[in-house]
């Protein structure tokens, strides 16, 4: 039976560092078991620069709900192809180690849901489906695993002076899981036995009661993720080298868009290199590109003529590599430095 590709889901992703801010870093890969449902159920991914559609095949005879009706779930690694991800990105929660940001479409049953959009701030541990909870040995104590809909999958009553509870739900498959310890939730986590890519930033749930909800009413939801750029200090280190053979009578650091700069001060900079060093009065977030440059205005002479000469100099955008965190009264304040060599 030949059927027809339909879109069923769009997802796109806008962070405010790049222009426009179209986010183009980012892959989505399926984890098996859902790289099987969708082989099952003729589902695809295309991808356009930062927007991300999937595809069912429709038969003639059925509507794009119905060939999705059986389909669990949908779990994709968002996979980030810039190491400076972390660096440009500002999220209100901190990224801890082992954990991934976790993005999901709303619950929605029996109305429309056809345009979501999300800030992302919600990490998960991440952890194989085989694995120990810790209990208290000085009493007996119930152990409950439930799944993302809240369905209780597994039952365990500990043992007397024992302080762990092994458990093993590899047969449910990679998912978002509880753990409960008698009517107390303990932790939410995300679990797998599959191996994770090394750059795996987060986690796309694609709850798929969801989608289907929407598509009855003839819309296809979207789901937009806006990532919010990273907030620093800029400092730009200006350095005289001794070979150029000029004294400098005065250094001025004009900002754009009303942004004042402190200093110039001296410092030594990373080798013991002398330098003057200019600081925001706040802190900017990180812009890929911007409309206009700070301007380093520079009076000096050479060594051969006391005639004041004027430069001026077009700052560059502070390069997200180089971001350093420093604490003050318990705040962790981050400063991109740039060198600029005169």
């Amino acid at each position: 039976m030949n059927k027809d590709l339909q879109e069923w889901f769009q997802l796109e992703i806008l962070h405010e560092y790049f222009e426009m801010h179209l986010c183009p870093v980012f892959k989505v890969k399926p984890f098996a078991s859902t790289q099987q449902l969708m082989k099952n159920y003729t589902i695809h991914i295309q991808q356009l620069g930062n927007v991300y559609k999937g595809y069912v095949g429709v038969s003639d005879t059925k509507a794009t709900w119905q060939e999705l009706k059986g389909v669990e779930d949908l779990y994709f690694q968002l996979i980030h192809t810039d190491s400076n991800f972390a660096n440009y990105t500002d999220v209100s929660t901190t990224k801890k180690e082992d954990t991934l940001l976790y993005i999901t479409n709303s619950i929605v049953a029996n109305r429309v849901q056809e345009q979501e959009s999300i800030v992302p701030d919600t990490y998960l541990p991440a952890q194989p489906l085989r694995f120990n909870v810790s209990v208290p040995s000085d009493k007996l104590v119930t152990v409950r695993i439930k799944n993302s809909k809240g369905e209780r999958i597994q039952t365990q009553v500990s043992k007397e002076k024992k302080s762990r509870v092994f458990v093993d739900i590899e047969v449910f498959g990679t998912g978002i899981y509880e753990i409960w310890i008698d009517d107390k939730l303990i932790k939410t986590f995300f679990g797998t036995s599959e191996r994770m890519d090394e750059n795996c930033y987060g986690i796309l749930h694609t709850q798929m009661r969801s989608v289907i909800e929407s598509l009855k009413e003839n819309r296809v939801p979207s789901l937009k993720i806006n990532f919010p750029a990273r907030a620093t200090y800029w400092q730009y280190a200006v350095v005289v080298p001794d070979d150029k053979k000029i004294t400098i009578r005065e250094l001025l650091l004009e900002g754009s868009d009303k942004v004042q700069y402190t200093g110039p001060e001296e410092k030594e900079i990373a080798g013991g290199v002398a330098s003057k060093i200019f600081t925001s009065l706040k802190m900017i977030k990180f812009q890929q590109k911007v409309k206009e440059h700070p301007l380093l205005k520079i009076k000096y002479n050479n060594d051969f003529s006391d005639t004041v000469l004027e430069l001026d100099l077009k700052m560059p955008v502070p390069n997200a590599s180089k971001v350093v965190s420093k604490k003050q009264n318990n705040e962790n304040l981050f400063y991109s430095q740039t060198i600029i060599y005169v």
